[in-house]
C-alpha cells in the first residue's frame, strides 16, 4: 500500500489509486481477497524457511489471475522467513540457459556478493570457503580471492552477469580464465551463489522464482531441453538450500507436461499453487479489500465510491473473473467518476453510470486470452 499520509483523492476517501493493472514492487504488501490462497502461499513460504531441503514448486494460473503480483508479494514475505528471494521474469528471447542465468546474477551486486562471502568466511574461514569453491569452479574461486583482497572491480560483476563482449585478456587481470558462456558454466555459478547464501548463516536457502515460464513453449525443442537440463542440474547439484518456483499462465495444469521433461517433472513437489478464476463472492471481496487497503477514512461505506449494485454491474461486464479483468474495468469507471464526484456532479457510482461507461469502451470487449497472458499480473 502507498505510504502516503495525505490522501491524494480525499473526495474518494482514498490515499492513492487502488486499481493498478500492472503489478508494482513496493505496492505488493496489499493482498486483496482470496484468503485461502493467501494462507496457502504464506504456509508454503514458512515451510521453505524451516526446511533446508531443496525443492521445485509450480504456480499455474489463468491469464491475468495475479501470479506475478503473488510472486512480488512473496519477496518481502520470504525475507521474513530467512529466504533469499530472487525473482526473474523469463527472457522473451532465450537461446540457452545462460539467458535465464543473467537474470539470476543481476540480483547479486558486488556489495551483496561481498557481504555473503565475508559472512561465509566468518563462519568457516576464508581458506575453506575459497578452496571449496575453487575445487569445482576455479574462476569463481579467483573472483572470491579478489574480493577478499578488496579488489572489487566492476569487471567482477560483468563476469558474474555473463556480460557479452568481456574478453579473456580483460578477465586475466582478475585471475579469471574464461567468461561464463555455456549452460554448464551458468549452473556452476548458481551453485556457488546458493552455497554462499546458505553459508552466510543469514538465510536458510535461496528462493528462485522464475516467472512467465510458459514462454519456453515457443522455443525449439533443443533449447527447451537445455533449459530443463539447467533446472535439473541445479537441483541435483544443490540437494539443500535451493527452492525454485516455476510460474506460468495456463488454464490447465496438465499443460506443464509439454514444457517440462520427465526428469524435471519427477522433481516437482506436490505443494504447488493454483490461481483460478474467482467466484462472484470472491471478486466482491477482492474489490472491497482493495479499497480498504487504500482507505483514508473509515467514515464511508466499505465499497465507496461504488455501491454493491454498481460493483455487481462491473463484475457482470468482466465475464471471466480474474484480478486483471476486474481491475481494468474498475479502473476505467473510477477514472471517469473521479472528477464527477469531486465536482459534486454525483455522490457515488451507480450501476447505470458504470454500465454506460463500460459500454462506450470497446477495447475491453476485444480482449484475447493470448494478449492477456503475455504480460501477466
Amino acid at each position: 500500500m502507498s505510504a502516503l499520509h495525505t490522501p491524494r483523492y480525499p473526495h474518494l476517501a482514498l490515499l492513492d489509486w487502488p486499481f493498478r493493472i500492472l503489478p508494482v514492487r513496493g505496492n505488493t504488501t496489499v493482498w486483496a481477497g482470496r484468503q485461502e490462497l493467501e494462507s496457502q502461499v504464506e504456509r508454503l513460504i514458512r515451510q521453505l524457511g524451516r526446511n533446508s531441503v531443496s525443492s521445485l514448486h509450480l504456480m499455474w494460473a489463468d491469464f491475468g489471475a495475479g501470479k506475478t503480483h503473488t510472486l512480488y508479494y512473496v519477496e518481502p514475505l520470504a525475507k521474513e522467513h530467512s529466504l533469499f528471494p530472487v525473482y526473474v521474469e523469463w527472457p522473451k528471447k532465450t537461446t540457452t540457459f545462460v539467458d535465464v542465468y543473467r537474470g539470476i546474477a543481476n540480483h547479486f551486486s558486488l556489495r551483496v556478493l561481498s557481504q555473503l562471502f565475508r559472512r561465509c568466511c566468518e563462519n568457516k574461514g576464508v581458506d575453506e570457503v575459497i578452496d571449496s569453491v575453487s575445487r569445482d569452479f576455479p574462476d569463481f574461486g579467483a573472483v572470491l580471492e579478489r574480493i577478499y583482497e578488496n579488489n572489487e572491480t566492476p569487471l567482477i560483476h560483468e563476469w558474474l552477469r555473463a556480460q557479452p563482449g568481456v574478453g579473456r585478456r580483460e578477465l586475466a587481470t582478475i585471475g579469471v580464465r574464461n567468461p561464463i558462456k555455456t549452460s554448464d558454466d551458468a549452473v556452476q555459478s548458481v551453485v556457488v551463489l546458493v552455497n554462499l547464501v546458505a553459508g552466510s548463516g543469514d538465510y536458510a536457502k535461496l528462493l528462485l522464482m522464475l516467472d512467465e515460464f510458459q514462454r519456453i513453449d515457443h522455443l525449439p525443442p533443443r533449447i527447451r531441453r537445455d533449459v530443463n537440463t539447467g533446472i535439473r542440474t541445479m537441483l541435483n547439484a544443490c540437494p539443500d538450500s535451493l527452492s525454485i518456483i516455476l510460474s506460468f499462465s495456463f488454464g490447465r495444469p496438465e499443460n506443464i507436461n509439454f514444457l517440462l521433461t520427465e526428469e524435471v517433472r519427477s522433481l516437482v513437489d506436490p505443494e504447488s499453487i493454483h490461481l483460478p478464476q474467482m467466484t462472484k463472492a470472491e471478486a466482491m471481496e477482492f474489490v472491497e479489500d482493495l479499497l480498504k487497503s487504500y482507505r483514508s477514512s473509515e467514515s464511508v461505506e466499505s465499497l465507496f465510491p461504488f455501491t454493491a449494485e454498481s460493483c455487481q454491474a462491473i463484475l457482470d461486464h468482466a465475464g471471466k473473473l480474474t484480478p486483471r479483468r476486474i481491475m481494468k474495468r474498475f479502473n476505467v469507471v473510477l477514472r471517469r467518476a473521479d472528477e464527477d464526484i469531486e465536482a459534486g456532479v454525483m455522490a457515488h457510482v451507480t450501476p447505470e453510470y458504470a454500465t454506460q461507461i463500460l459500454r462506450n469502451v470497446p477495447a475491453l470487449e476485444e480482449e484475447e486470452e493470448e494478449g492477456e497472458g503475455e504480460e501477466d499480473g
